[in-house]
């Protein structure tokens, strides 16, 4: 593998002097590895010597037939458009294992040639300088925070799953409100304490367990949210008060016990703010 770089677009001279100097640290080292490999590998190293000689044949058409690809204007273009306007240039020569086993050769045939492009280590500092300028200054939340939210965030999600909600409109048809603004009845029980509502995504919902077999709120939200309106509680932290196993109730949940159970899961609420909710 041989290779040079530059950096910028240079012109035929300049890169032609480049490659030469590559091809002989490169092939220099080159030609260490090979003769320290088994003996079925000195044709390669016999190759790899042809190509060092400086007035031969086969290093003046290995290096036109670099240069051809690396100054082709679709290459350098494409390396402007995909990397940046300041790429550096890598050019290498793969030689296939078929070398070894070979007795004689043409220089150029069967040899790969890539041409990578990298963006200039200037370019990518700068980069990084803008990013960092960019970045505004935040509160960077520590391990505990990230996994509580993640927990609090697969707890909605199975709420909602487990139980549904409805938008304001939905509540209203559910209850058989043929008022014209279909979202006053659910806004008129929200700001009564009969219901909670949660935002989702943008869309406000209210948690399908409030409801009865009418559409009707269930009476016991009324009584929990009078211990549960609290400014230091939020709307899905009272949500997931129902869902969540309650000590004070067995480790059952609030919302499994409503109907059997109405006045241990009042009792439970009334406790509640006694410890961290949601």
């Amino acid at each position: 593998m041989v290779g040079a770089v530059a950096t910028g677009r240079p012109d035929a001279k300049s890169l032609e002097f480049r490659l030469s100097e590559a091809l002989d640290v490169d092939l220099a080292i080159s030609l260490g590895e090979a003769e320290n490999t088994p003996k079925g590998y000195a044709p390669l190293v016999r190759l790899l010597k042809s190509w060092t000689k400086k007035s031969g044949n086969s290093r003046r058409l290995l290096i036109e037939h670099v240069l051809d690809a690396t100054l082709d204007p679709l290459t350098w273009r494409t390396a402007h458009e995909d990397v940046g306007p300041r790429p550096k240039v890598d050019v290498r020569l793969v030689l296939p294992g078929s070398y070894a086993a070979t007795t004689t050769v043409d220089p150029l045939q069967d040899i790969d040639i890539a041409v990578v492009y990298r963006g200039a280590a200037r370019a990518a500092e700068e980069v990084d300088e803008l990013a960092e300028a960019m970045t505004p200054d935040v509160a960077i939340p520590t391990p505990p925070v990230v996994l509580q939210a993640r927990r609090n965030a697969e707890a909605r999600v199975a709420m909602l799953e487990e139980f549904g909600a409805l938008t304001a409109a939905e509540v209203a048809d559910l209850a058989g409100s043929e008022a014209k603004n279909t979202s006053a009845l659910a806004g008129r029980w929200r700001r009564e304490g009969r219901l909670l509502a949660v935002e989702y995504h943008g869309t406000v919902y209210y948690p399908g367990f409030q409801f009865d077999s009418s559409g009707k709120p269930r009476p016991e939200i009324a009584w929990v949210l009078r211990y549960l309106s609290s400014p230091d509680v939020t709307p899905w932290q009272q949500a997931l008060w129902f869902t969540s196993a309650n000590g004070w109730l067995g480790g059952h949940r609030p919302v499994d016990l409503l109907d059997d159970n109405r006045d241990a899961v009042v009792a439970a609420a009334e406790e509640a703010l006694r410890e961290p909710v949601g």
